[in-house]
């Protein structure tokens, strides 16, 4: 998988840019009132608040665990022969990446989007073994069910649905894909590696993309983010025996929807500066353009023995 596709914005530039704009239609909108404008007004405040809007990390190694036989087997789930040879070639971890959205209010996003990446050691990266949530559990996440996610005996990703909720789950079109994987909460054995992954963010379109690289990257288009405190997502990596620490590159953004600044800006975008107002015609690029967010490089994450 090439870089080109975990592309993402340079935040000194967007923030420069939200700079500019912010001058921009503050200096139209005053021109409209006469100039005696002295409060800030529709268009300033709305590129204010995006200005204002935050996401970041927390600690990486807050729920970063080891994966071993052992642990499988004290939940009762025996791995299978070829995990179990893997593992010893290699030592595997589970790490719980979460993200804070901060949206100040009226701010309407487009997409939130993370790309993390494994730096190299002696020409050698970790490898990701599974991401949670994957894109194949599209349908699950948009239908509102309290999830248990765990791994099965191939290191595969299981789900556990409560009993009452399993016919709303089993009424979905791609149910037949997942039903090898679903199961009631009762019935569900596995080691559990991200307990109650439940997305409250609406109907989104959920992309991932990274297992077997050395970086991965998650999209959520459209959420519904506001009142959203925490978002969580998993992965599963495996590096070379002895490994005793890790690094770690994260980028996490949020980019807002162009048809809400378009709308708040509509009084005053065909006076602002040529080149800001062409970025605008085109929604996918003016949205990375203006984007908000943050980059993160963690050095030496200390590995947990197995």
């Amino acid at each position: 998988m090439t870089d080109q596709k975990f592309n993402s914005p340079d935040f000194d530039d967007t923030e420069d840019l939200l700079n500019e704009l912010f001058q921009e239609v503050k200096s139209q909108e005053s021109h409209l009132s006469g100039g005696i404008e002295e409060e800030l007004t529709q268009g300033a405040i709305a590129v204010q608040r995006l200005q204002q809007t935050k996401v970041t990390f927390t600690n990486p190694d807050a729920r970063l665990i080891p994966l071993t036989v052992e642990g499988f087997k004290a939940k009762n789930v025996e791995l299978d022969y070829e995990i179990q040879e893997l593992m010893k070639r290699f030592d595997f971890y589970s790490m719980v990446m979460s993200v804070n959205p901060q949206l100040q209010p009226s701010v309407l996003v487009s997409s939130l989007k993370c790309n993390l990446k494994f730096g190299e050691k002696e020409q050698k990266s970790p490898l990701i073994h599974q991401i949670i949530p994957d894109s194949k559990w599209q349908s699950l996440v948009n239908a509102g069910v309290n999830l248990n996610l765990g791994l099965d005996a191939n290191l595969d990703i299981g789900v556990g649905i409560d009993a009452a909720e399993l016919a709303k789950v089993a009424n979905l079109p791609d149910y037949d894909k997942l039903k090898a994987s679903v199961g009631t909460k009762d019935e569900f054995k596995a080691f559990i590696t991200l307990d109650g992954l439940n997305y409250k963010c609406g109907k989104f379109t959920l992309i991932a993309q990274g297992v077997d690289d050395s970086q991965c990257r998650w999209e959520m288009q459209k959420p519904e983010i506001q009142e959203q405190s925490t978002i969580r997502f998993n992965i599963i990596f495996k590096v070379p025996k002895g490994w005793e620490s890790i690094d770690l590159i994260g980028e996490v953004w949020i980019e807002p929807s162009i048809d809400w600044l378009n709308g708040e800006l509509s009084h005053v975008i065909q006076s602002i500066s040529p080149h800001l107002k062409n970025i605008f015609g085109n929604k996918e690029k003016a949205a990375q353009k203006f984007a908000v967010g943050k980059k993160e490089t963690w050095n030496n994450i200390k590995l947990p023995k197995p």
